[in-house]
């Protein structure tokens, strides 16, 4: 009996476990259920950048991000909107659209208050656009061929986007991505041989 004993006390240990045998398993369990859960994010992050790749692409759906106030209180600073690419002539009054001058970088999104007839080349409509906040129109129209209008916004979301582009937080994302597929792959036979002779009472094979 002292000899299987002194087999068994220099067994392997999880680190954080309970010293009660019997509550390995459980905390083996609620290990087992949290890597799961963390595995299930990622893959449900996964399968969204998927999807909106495949909706810029069949689409040509863009997301946009409101870094200024004039379209508040609708669209305040730092909300995400989807938008999707239509032609400009299809356009009403009311419509909140993304253009870009031929000359800018910049998208401007505003609220579409008149649609006229273009007035260059290539173009389908002539766009007048007014910020919410704003008292005046923008100072010239837009003639584009087409424009990416808003579907819906979720305010707030923009910003944790930006953040997301800087290299300190890609680098912590890829750090802890590395560190959950590393613990969700690692082997874990011992540990489970283990929890199993803790559990039963069973004396391991030699």
């Amino acid at each position: 009996m002292r000899q299987t004993a002194s087999r068994r006390k220099p067994g392997f240990r999880l680190p954080g476990l309970a010293s009660d045998p019997r509550a390995r398993p459980a905390a083996l369990r609620v290990a087992r259920g949290f890597r799961e859960a963390l595995l299930t994010v990622v893959a449900l992050l996964g399968l969204a950048c998927i999807l909106v790749l495949v909706l810029g692409f069949f689409f040509k759906a863009s997301f946009v991000v409101f870094r200024t106030g004039s379209m508040e209180p609708l669209y305040p600073v730092g909300a995400l909107s989807l938008t999707v690419q239509v032609t400009a002539k299809d356009l009403v009054p009311g419509d909140v659209v993304s253009v870009r001058r031929e000359a800018a970088t910049a998208l401007v999104t505003h609220r579409v208050v008149a649609v006229y007839p273009p007035s260059v080349e290539g173009a389908t409509a002539s766009l007048r656009l007014r910020g919410d906040a704003n008292t005046s129109d923008d100072p010239l129209p837009y003639e584009v061929a087409t424009a990416q209008k808003v579907l819906f916004t979720v305010p707030g979301l923009g910003t944790w986007i930006m953040a997301s582009r800087g290299p300190e937080f890609l680098g912590a994302a890829t750090l802890a991505v590395a560190a959950l597929v590393t613990w969700a792959y690692w082997p874990r036979r011992r540990a489970a041989v283990q929890a199993e002779i803790c559990a039963t009472g069973a004396k391991p094979q030699q």
